[in-house]
């Protein structure tokens, strides 16, 4: 079975689609951006007000590397995904990926369903070369997701990042290069776990 179908703009999943934010999302947009405990260990500082994040929102429209994750049974928009430049790689076709998954969708796999999806997305779509993303050091939930969709680990950039809130964090990095890439859909489609 494929692990995604392409759609107009997006992406659909077994249990999701990812597609462009529209306006009739703000509400929903809302509770995600606001929340501190979904927020800070992204790196992000929360909207402390409903400006905050409207600006916030109004940004994200306008960014074709933005989607919305939304539960394809319901419609419901849980959470935010967002290609983005790739800081650490210069002259190099790479993308790194960030995401936000709402707190009570939490704990049933959402987000790595997402994450593989978009993961083929980049390399079939998008024709990337590298895949990048990271996490800080103290972000269990994100590693877990990142271990689960086979990055491999690159290594920690101490003292990486000053966040928002004046705190300075380490940076776990990983990355999947499209021979890996390649060669994991080879050891799939014969029958062998990728290595």
């Amino acid at each position: 079975m494929k692990l995604f179908q392409r759609l107009r703009g997006g992406v659909e999943t077994q249990r999701l689609l990812l597609r462009r934010w529209e306006h009739k999302d703000f509400r929903a947009y809302v509770p995600i951006v606001s929340d501190p405990e979904v927020m800070v260990p992204a790196g992000c500082q929360p909207a402390n007000s409903m400006e905050a994040a409207s600006v916030m929102f109004s940004r994200d429209m306008r960014n074709d590397l933005c989607y919305a994750v939304v539960l394809r049974e319901t419609g419901e928009v849980i959470g935010r995904f967002k290609f983005q430049g790739d800081l650490r790689r210069f002259h190099v076709n790479s993308l790194s990926v960030g995401y936000e998954l709402r707190r009570d969708q939490w704990g049933r796999g959402y987000m790595t369903e997402a994450l593989a999806a978009m993961i083929t997305y980049a390399f079939e779509k998008k024709k990337v070369d590298v895949l990048a993303v990271s996490h800080y050091a103290d972000n269990e939930r994100s590693k877990r997701v990142i271990e689960k969709c086979g990055f491999r680990f690159e290594g920690i950039v101490p003292w990486a990042c000053k966040r928002f809130d004046g705190r300075i964090c380490d940076d776990v990095c990983y990355s999947i290069l499209r021979v890996d890439y390649i060669n994991g859909l080879e050891a799939n489609a014969q029958g062998h776990p990728p290595t």
